[in-house]
């Protein structure tokens, strides 16, 4: 690249030949593209012939972009019969948690109806725990599998971005959940605001991935899976916070549970997610930016909104619970709590 003076020259796969001395173009290039990009940046130092212009980061950067850009040839939406089974699977699963979820609270109220401090929401809010606790363990011992035995740990763009229909079930079983979840949640279990939002924003990134063909399901089993089996432990949290005689007969197994859940927590959904959530920001990003009409744009900067505000809130989850841990340390009463 230039060590006896004569033009540097760079030939992209479709032909296109640079000139980092003129930096004048043989065939025309699109703006935006790794070409226009490294153009701009041989004007501005035009005499670093004697080093390589293009490190190693940057050629891998240039093939994610030339890769991921070339996938909107792909069709829009998987096939049609794909879709119909897919959609079947998600009704299917939302009944299936609905039958669970009424079947646990009929027997919580056989069980518990003339005791002592029993009431109609408490029975809701405690079996809406307990199926959450179910589903949140089959979620993440489904992701835990495919994340370590399925998906390889290096990926091209194509194969982060397209394929792996077969994980297209974590997207189906998140969106069935959610649709259980957020009716239950806002008439009967007063959840927040913020848990409401929660689950609005599960089922737009778990559409992505389950009705487009370009719908990064390789990121599915960690997004999808493997960060529930935190929830595991929350679940038994909140039944204990329901229920203040248990922690006053175990305060111990309590005090055990909140640390442990804060582990879990802070491993998988800010060590774990932060680098995940990073590649899957930036493919989303570049087919964002390669797209060719407003549909398509608007289609992915929406999911791309919705996994920007997801972080978000295990930020603001994991500020929280840190906090919590810093008065349980130090004695004080912990006012806000996950």
């Amino acid at each position: 690249v230039g060590w006896n003076g004569r033009p540097i020259i760079l030939r992209s796969r479709s032909g296109t030949r640079i000139d980092l001395r003129s930096t004048q173009l043989t065939t025309p290039v699109r703006a935006g593209s790794w070409k226009h990009l490294f153009t701009r940046a041989s004007r501005a130092c035009p005499k670093r012939n004697s080093r390589a212009i293009m490190t190693e980061f940057e050629q891998a950067e240039q093939s994610d972009f030339d890769q991921i850009a070339a996938l909107h040839k792909n069709a829009a939406l998987l096939p049609f019969s794909y879709l119909q089974e897919t959609v079947y699977t998600i009704v299917l699963i939302t009944l299936s948690i609905t039958v669970v979820h009424l079947t646990t609270l009929k027997t919580y109220q056989i069980c518990r109806s003339h005791t002592k401090g029993y009431s109609h929401a408490t029975a809701w809010k405690v079996t809406y725990q307990f199926t959450n606790l179910v589903v949140n363990l089959v979620l993440g011992m489904l992701g835990i599998y495919h994340y370590t035995h399925t998906i390889p740990r290096q990926a091209s763009g194509t194969e982060r971005v397209s394929g792996w229909e077969e994980l297209g079930i974590f997207g189906a079983m998140q969106i069935g959940y959610q649709l259980w979840a957020l009716p239950v949640g806002f008439f009967f279990v007063n959840e927040t605001p913020t848990m409401l939002a929660h689950h609005l924003q599960v089922i737009i990134v778990g559409a992505l991935g389950t009705f487009f063909t370009n719908g990064f399901r390789y990121v599915t089993p960690f997004f999808f899976g493997v960060i529930e089996i935190s929830s595991v432990p929350l679940s038994i949290m909140n039944h204990f916070k329901a229920n203040p005689d248990l922690i006053n007969s175990y305060p111990g197994l309590y005090t055990f549970i909140r640390v442990f859940f804060m582990i879990v927590f802070l491993t998988v959904r800010v060590i774990m997610w932060l680098p995940n959530m990073y590649s899957f920001l930036h493919d989303c990003g570049i087919l964002c930016y390669t797209c060719d009409n407003l549909m398509c744009n608007a289609g992915l900067g929406v999911s791309f909104l919705a996994a920007v505000g997801l972080t978000f809130l295990q930020l603001m989850w994991a500020y929280i619970i840190l906090q919590g841990f810093v008065k349980l340390l130090t004695g004080g009463k912990n006012k806000k709590t996950v």
